[in-house]
């Protein structure tokens, strides 16, 4: 394995480091020491890593894992907060948890799940229904049809938009007021919780 040597522009640096080619040889050496290694398709690895990829790339499920990942995190952070005291870090952690449930249940099931839905069946290239093709491109339609990984990438990027869409409305619908309400139902229980420690 060899590395070309780097080439220095006189104008820029103005003159070559004297410890330079010393430099190089050691990182060739360490080069040349390295084994060399080809990476060689796995194919059922391949299909593995697809399968994946087809679970994780849909709008509903991308929304959940992202949910899942602030569930773990977020809190966590808040809790850690040490610049305000414990009983506004508590507020702060249920307000957080109240908010990533409701607008992960929101975004799974009442946006990107249905939304997902109908864009699939608005472009349906096997269907003779009147709406089967309604949101399919009529210049890339025999493109489309020719390559399942372009119609699928398409279904998902406008199955994303329109989720986008549809959030404008229920995050000031459903998000805004479940949020305020499982907030207070976790401070009502919190409180609950201490009178009866306290008993």
């Amino acid at each position: 394995m060899n590395i070309m040597p780097t080439q220095y522009n006189v104008s820029m640096t103005g003159k070559k480091w004297p410890w330079t080619p010393t430099v190089e040889r050691v990182e060739q050496k360490i080069l040349d020491v390295m084994p060399e290694r080809t990476v060689q398709a796995n194919s059922r690895k391949l299909e593995q890593w697809k399968k994946i990829d087809h679970i994780i790339s849909k709008p509903a499920e991308n929304r959940a894992i992202m949910g899942a990942t602030a569930l773990l995190t977020q809190p966590v952070i808040d809790y850690s907060n040490r610049k305000v005291d414990k009983e506004t870090r508590k507020i702060s952690v249920y307000r957080t948890i109240s908010k990533i449930i409701a607008c992960t249940t929101v975004g799974v099931f009442c946006a990107r799940g249905p939304v997902y839905t109908l864009v699939r069946k608005m472009t349906n290239l096997m269907s003779t229904d009147r709406f089967s093709r309604a949101l399919l491109p009529k210049k890339y339609i025999a493109e489309l049809a020719s390559n399942e990984k372009y119609l699928s990438n398409y279904r998902k990027a406008l199955a994303t938009c329109g989720s986008f869409g549809v959030m404008l409305f229920t995050n000031f619908l459903l998000d805004a007021p479940w949020t305020a309400k499982l907030t207070n139902k976790c401070i009502d229980w919190d409180k609950q919780r201490k009178e009866k420690n306290n008993a």
